[in-house]
C-alpha cells in the first residue's frame, strides 16, 4: 500500500479554488472507515442546481485533510460560532470561511457538508 499523504493546505486550496471558480456552494465529504469521497454541489437559482464528483481516496491518504477541517470546526464550536475558518495559503484569500453540517449514519459512516 502506498503511504502517499496529501498535503492539506495544497488540497484545500485547490478544492476551494475550483468550487469558487465554478460557482459551487457546497463541498460534501462522504466518509467511511476505508474511503473518503469528495463531491461538489451547487444550489442556485441563477446558475442552476448540479452535483459533481471531485475525488475519492483511501481514508489514510486524506486523513491530514480531514484533520485540518475537523480542527477548524472544533475551534468554531469552542467559540460558539456557526462558521469555521480553514487556511488556504496558496490562494489570494489566505483563509476560507465555511458553515458545516455533520450527518452521522452509524457503522463508521458520516457525511460532512461544508457550505461556502
Amino acid at each position: 500500500m502506498s503511504e502517499n499523504k496529501i498535503e492539506p493546505a495544497d488540497f484545500l486550496s485547490s478544492l476551494f479554488l475550483y468550487a469558487h471558480d465554478f460557482n459551487f456552494n457546497h463541498i460534501v465529504f462522504d466518509v467511511t472507515r476505508y474511503k473518503i469521497s469528495v463531491s461538489l454541489s451547487r444550489r442556485s437559482a441563477r446558475y442552476g442546481n448540479t452535483d459533481m464528483f471531485y475525488t475519492s481516496a483511501d481514508a489514510k491518504v486524506l486523513a491530514r485533510v480531514m484533520s485540518a477541517i475537523n480542527h477548524a470546526i472544533e475551534l468554531a464550536e469552542l467559540e460558539g460560532s456557526q462558521q469555521a475558518t480553514v487556511m488556504t495559503p496558496n490562494l489570494e484569500r489566505e483563509s476560507q470561511i465555511f458553515q458545516f453540517k455533520l450527518h452521522e449514519f452509524g457503522a463508521g459512516k458520516y457525511q460532512l457538508d461544508l457550505s461556502i
